[in-house]
């Protein structure tokens, strides 16, 4: 996969899975908890951006990465969640939601990209 390639699946992961959703709109990380595929009290964001992910890469990316999508994007949405406060990652999906044509932030892409490279053993 090139690294163009990549970038482009990046930004269409995103664009899609960081929709925080429009009922009940979380305002963290941990709102609105539930069970989620086993794990217990997981946040809305967060089953949001996993969701999201994985429904955007099902259409888009090498199948070596659709195979572990599931891992490639709790990587990426804990990776974020460690580097972004809540505020953060919501100004980007408002940047999204209003420009569907944003840039995403270097840091955004070098997260998304390094668990792509690690969880589907390109790097």
């Amino acid at each position: 996969m090139t690294k163009a390639r990549l970038l482009a699946v990046v930004a269409a992961l995103f664009l899609v899975a960081a929709a925080c959703g429009n009922s009940g709109a979380p305002t963290s990380y941990t709102d609105n908890p539930a069970d989620y595929r086993g794990e217990p009290n997981v946040g809305q964001a967060e089953r949001n951006f996993r969701d999201g992910c994985e429904e955007a890469g099902l259409d888009d990316l090498d199948q070596q990465v659709q195979q572990n999508l599931a891992d490639v994007c709790e990587c990426g949405f804990d990776s974020i969640r460690a580097t972004l406060n809540f505020e953060e990652f919501k100004q980007l999906d408002d940047d999204l939601r209003s420009n569907i044509n944003a840039d995403l932030t270097e840091e955004v892409n070098a997260i998304m990209r390094r668990c792509i490279l690690e969880e589907s053993e390109f790097g």
